[in-house]
């Protein structure tokens, strides 16, 4: 996903179920994948910025049909600068035996320029 969203090929994110619901940090929750599609399109129109993703940690379900991942994320500017650092926490559910992700938030960790 992370090379993808970087590229600008948003259509071809799979990552997030039809009823997702993303929660970011001083703004309503963005319901469906096709409103996180208009968000993300509208967010790269506008910035050249990259982000990047390191897993911390991985919960899997007894059954398997469930996973929480929470890990760190760090965007930089063109000059390779971080200007935005945080936490997100992502809940994925095995359908049609695929993960895709149902819920996810993230938090700043309040270094923004």
């Amino acid at each position: 996903m992370l090379a993808t969203y970087n590229a600008g090929q948003l259509k071809e994110i799979g990552y997030y179920a039809d009823d997702a619901i993303t929660f970011y940090q001083n703004r309503p929750p963005i319901i469906g994948k096709d409103a996180r599609y208009e968000f993300l399109k509208s967010d790269l129109e506008n910035n050249t910025n990259v982000i990047s993703f390191e897993t911390k940690e991985v919960f899997v379900s007894h059954d398997g049909n469930m996973v929480v991942e929470v890990g760190y994320y760090k965007v930089t500017d063109s000059t390779k600068t971080p200007i935005n650092t945080g936490n997100y926490m992502s809940l994925f559910e095995k359908r049609d035996g695929k993960y895709v992700c149902l819920r996810d938030m993230s938090a700043s960790d309040g270094l923004t320029e």
